[in-house]
Order: C-alpha cells, then structure tokens, then sequence
C-alpha cells in the first residue's frame, strides 16, 4: 500500500498524518495535528501583532513630539505676547551694599539718583546691670514713640520673695503684645533687662518711664531711614521704601557718598536673552528628534571591512506628517519678515528683518546656535526694533508667520499629528479587529478539526483488526485451529 505525505510533523520530527507507519494500529497524535493545522493557519497575525507594535510606537513619537511642539509654543509666547517679556523691567543699583530695588507692575523706565544719609533703627532701652539675677516684682512703665504709657504689673516668683528672674520678667512682658521684644543680655558685669521696639523709625522709640525696685534704665531713641531722591528729602520709618520712584521698591542697606547712587529701572534685557534662549532649547530639541527619526547609517563602517549597512531611522521615518512637520519648521525659521520696524519714531530704531541680526544662526542639521552677546548688543542699541521683530502679527513677518505655523500644528482638531494619530488609531483597531476575528475562526476550526482527526485516529487505530477480518473473509488468512487439522 502506497502513502502519500502530508507535511505535518510532530514536535519530533516524525509526520502526523500518512506514511506506512500508520497501519500498526499507533493511530495519530491528534492534539498535535490539530496544532500544527491551527499553527499554519494563525501565520496572518504576525503582521498585524507586528503592526500593532510599530503603531504604538509611532504613537508614543507623535504624543512627544506633540509635547515638544507645544513647549516650544509656550517658549515663543513668551516673547511674542504684547504682555510678556518685553514689557518687564528690572532695576538695576550702582551699589548694591548700599541699596537694592526691585520693580513692580507699576513701574516705569528711568534713571535715579538715590542719597542715603541714615538707616532706620529701632529704639530700644536696657536696664542697670543686675547681679544677682533677680529682681523686684511691680510695675514697670513704658512708652511707645508718642504713645501713652503702658503699665506691665511684673508678677512675683512666689508670694513670699516678692521678687522675679529677669528671664521670667522677660517672658511675662513678651506675652502681653505691646509692641516691644524683652529678653537678657549677660556679660561679665552682670545681666540687664533689654527692651527693643518691634518696629524701626523715631515713632517706636522705647522708653522706661519707672521700673519696679528702683531699677534704671537707659533709653535709646530709634531713627528714621533719611533719603532723598532725584533731590527729594525723604523720611522713612523702615529701611524698604516704596513711596519714593513707582513701582520701585528700594531696600536701604548702607549709607552712601554725597553723590550717591544710581538707580536705573529698563528693560529686563537678562530675562529677554533667558526667554530667547529658552525658544532655542525648544527648537533644537523638536529638530534633533525629527533629524533622528530620518538618519541613515549605510555602508562600511569605519575601521570595518564588513559591507552591511547600519540603518539608525526611528520608527517615524516612514510617517509623512513627521517628515512634513520637520520642512514646516525648518522653512518657517528661515523666513526674512518684509517690515519688522517699531512703531516708535525714534531715528535709533532699526528694522530687524530675520534671526540672523540677533545672533542666531542656523547650524547644517538645522538646529539653531544663539550668540548672547550679538542678541545683549541689539537689545541695547535697537531695543524697540527686536521687540517688534518679536511681537509682530504682520503675515510677512517672521514672527506673524511663526505664531501661525505653530497654531496650526497644536490644532486639538486639525493639527497634522492629531489627524495622524487618529488615522493610526483606526489602523490599530482594524488590526485587533483582524486578529479576534482570526481567533474566533480558529477556535471553530479546531474544534472541528479534532473531531474530524478524532474519528481518523479511531479509524486508524482499528486499521490492523480490520484488515485481519478482510484477509480472513478472503481466504488469505485461516484461523489457527483449521491450520493445524489440515
């Protein structure tokens, strides 16, 4: 009898259905064939499993470089917003030991000259020295600048000494709130009882007015801050003053010459060149995520003899949307504006046309290189003209055409990535849908498989009973016992 192979194996090696092996009566491993059918017919899910991995991954691409483009717009606003950087000032002093400032919302532009005679004090008083560490109980008298006397009645330790520590006297004074902070001052003579004014200037001078146990005290008169600015006198009871430039806020920590100290309130020129820089940072890292998606590494090796190729691409190099997003950027920062000047009729304005005038410059992968002192120079000598550059909403405009380009690529609806990404979303889930289908098929199929392989193996397995039952009817096989009677 003749077989013929079908081509599935077991796991070893040897085939499942046909061959002369199987006329023993071993029948067939029918878990087995089920398995290598169900195996073979399962083959389409490595592709679409394959594409449900590169869609993922391409997915998680797209999302970053969503979020960098968004960053990036967050950068640029911050120079093109008619309220941001370029409308901050900062307050500059020609000696900061002597005075510090700093700038409000209200603030503006100016330059002052600031003398400083004396620094705000605080008034204060302290006791004769006490050696024995304590003293009377009673009342203790006080005055606030020109305020009426108050009177702490000092407590006892105990009813029987009728006297107090100057720690405990200390502590009762500091709970009643009067404006005053006590505490005890020690040397090699002896402890006194201080009393120094909570606030500074001549009107919270300290003074004892009587003391309990005939305890003096000596009085120390605090001090206005005097000023005077842009030739202005000014007395002030701190040494922050508010009230003398708008907006400004001076803090006075020294006295100063007769010809005092410039104060200048301008542009805020450090935080326009951190805010440039930080567009820049934005930029070059959207360009060197797209440069790596499209790189290519072919060819022999350096050093190496071998001839295969190294491909480095990403796993957007295929995606349009990445490849058209990476031209879009790259064109939109070349773009020359055709009118940025300001509005200022100022003859020192100049008009600032493309990057290149504020120092930045575009390097061979396409990323960008700010030289700070090139954009310090223009925004001191050109300030309105790199301003306007900035802020301009003109199509033509450098800035005009930026703002739009980056509008339309964080478009929630529109937007090239959201449209790529809801595409692959609807390719990812046709491809689930492929292989549940797939799944569904298969489990069917091996059900009927098995049944069907079932009944085969029973046939085979009955195969040698069969043939004995068929050669015996035939003639071509006698029973033992008819052999041995003939």
């Amino acid at each position: 009898m003749s077989t013929t192979s079908t081509g599935l194996v077991s796991s070893n090696g040897t085939e499942l259905i046909a061959g002369a092996s199987y006329t023993n009566g071993n029948g067939i491993n029918v878990s087995e064939t089920v398995s290598a059918i169900i195996a073979a017919d399962r083959a389409p899910e490595t592709a679409w499993t394959t594409d449900e991995t590169t869609i993922t991954n391409q997915e998680t691409a797209l999302t970053t470089l969503q979020g960098d483009i968004s960053t990036l717009q967050s950068a640029y606003q911050s120079l093109s917003d008619f309220t941001g950087i370029f409308n901050g000032l900062s307050a500059t002093s020609s000696d900061t030991s002597a005075i510090m400032a700093t700038v409000g919302s209200s603030a503006t532009a100016g330059t002052h000259t600031v003398v400083v005679s004396n620094l705000a004090t605080v008034g204060s008083s302290y006791s004769s020295e006490v050696t024995s560490g304590s003293i009377s109980s009673g009342a203790l008298v006080i005055q606030i600048g020109n305020g009426a006397a108050q009177t702490i009645n000092i407590p006892a330790d105990s009813s029987s000494s009728g006297t107090t520590t100057l720690a405990n006297a200390a502590a009762y004074i500091n709970e009643q709130g009067l404006g005053v902070k006590a505490s005890v001052i020690t040397d090699s003579g002896g402890s006194r009882l201080s009393l120094t004014s909570t606030s500074s200037g001549a009107a919270a001078s300290v003074s004892v007015e009587s003391a309990p146990g005939g305890l003096s005290f000596t009085n120390i008169a605090g001090k206005d801050a005097s000023l005077t600015v842009d030739g202005v006198p000014i007395d002030s009871a701190t040494n922050t003053v508010t009230s003398a430039i708008t907006g400004v806020s001076l803090s006075l920590t020294g006295t100063t010459s007769s010809s005092g100290v410039t104060v200048q309130v301008a542009a805020d020129t450090s935080s326009i060149t951190a805010a440039v820089s930080s567009f820049i940072t934005a930029y070059n890292a959207i360009i060197t995520d797209l440069n790596s998606q499209f790189q290519y590494n072919g060819g022999v090796a350096a050093g190496s003899t071998s001839s295969s190729s190294d491909s480095t691409s990403g796993v957007l190099e295929s995606d349009p949307s990445a490849r058209l997003i990476q031209q879009q950027l790259l064109n939109a920062i070349s773009v020359t504006g055709s009118d940025s000047t300001s509005s200022s009729s100022s003859s020192t304005t100049a008009a600032v046309s493309q990057l290149s005038q504020l120092g930045i410059t575009m390097n061979d992968d396409g990323t960008l290189t700010l030289d700070s002192t090139t954009l310090q120079s223009e925004l001191n000598s050109n300030y309105s003209g790199v301003k306007s550059f900035f802020e301009s909403t003109t199509s033509g405009s450098f800035s005009g055409n930026f703002n739009n380009l980056l509008t339309n690529l964080t478009d929630p609806t529109n937007s090239a990535i959201t449209l790529d990404l809801s595409g692959l979303k609807a390719n990812y889930t046709q491809d689930q849908s492929n292989v549940s289908t797939l799944e569904t098929h298969l489990t069917a199929l091996k059900a009927t498989l098995t049944t069907q392989y079932s009944t085969l193996n029973t046939t085979l397995q009955m195969y040698p009973t069969n043939l004995m039952e068929v050669e015996t009817e035939l003639g071509y096989r006698t029973t033992t016992n008819s052999s041995s009677s003939s």
